[in-house]
């Protein structure tokens, strides 16, 4: 193709820069990455504009070639989070090892049926604020009203009955032996 012909495609395809990125963000949604697609694109077409065929749609060519380089970054920023979350879930399961041995889950065994005793000596009312606010995730100012009390008398409640299972437990759970 001659150097005039070449500039000239070149050029009119410069024209469609903003347009171009407007459609890479909408397959990316990352402006950074739909700007560096669009200029990765126009460098295709640079070394291949002998392969635009006159008579047709400059825009839909160089439209295809920003497509074809979007999937490419897609496809690699996918194999990139893959290999991320991996890497990620790699160091969670070494660190959740080190924390969760046969020890560890006798003594949580321990903590939840020494709970489940101290849970069993509280009071109805107790025991529906506790578990208004934790399994059914209530807010004070919810439980208040259904109690006929104030917010901040709840809050203080939960927070004695919280402190009273706290040292309940704490007399129930043998205290780990030295140089274990």
């Amino acid at each position: 193709m001659e150097a005039t012909l070449r500039d000239g495609l070149i050029k009119s395809a410069f024209q469609y820069q903003d347009a171009l990125q407007a459609y890479a963000f909408g397959v990316l949604r990352d402006w950074s990455l739909a700007e560096d697609v669009v200029q990765d694109a126009f460098i295709v077409v640079m070394n291949q504009c002998a392969d635009f065929e006159p008579g047709t749609s400059l825009f839909g060519w160089v439209r295809q070639i920003v497509h074809n380089k979007a999937m490419e970054a897609r496809r690699a920023r996918t194999r990139q989070m893959l290999v991320s979350e991996e890497a990620l879930l790699a160091r969670i399961g070494a660190a959740l090892d080190q924390y969760f041995d046969e020890r560890s889950a006798d003594l949580l065994r321990q903590k939840r049926e020494a709970l489940e005793e101290c849970m069993s000596r509280l009071g109805a009312r107790s025991i529906s604020l506790l578990s208004g606010f934790y399994a059914r995730a209530q807010s004070c100012e919810t439980l208040a009203q259904r109690q006929g009390r104030t917010a901040n008398a709840v809050r203080i409640t939960l927070h004695r009955l919280r402190k009273q299972l706290q040292d309940c437990v704490s007399r129930r759970i043998p205290a780990p032996e030295a140089g274990r």
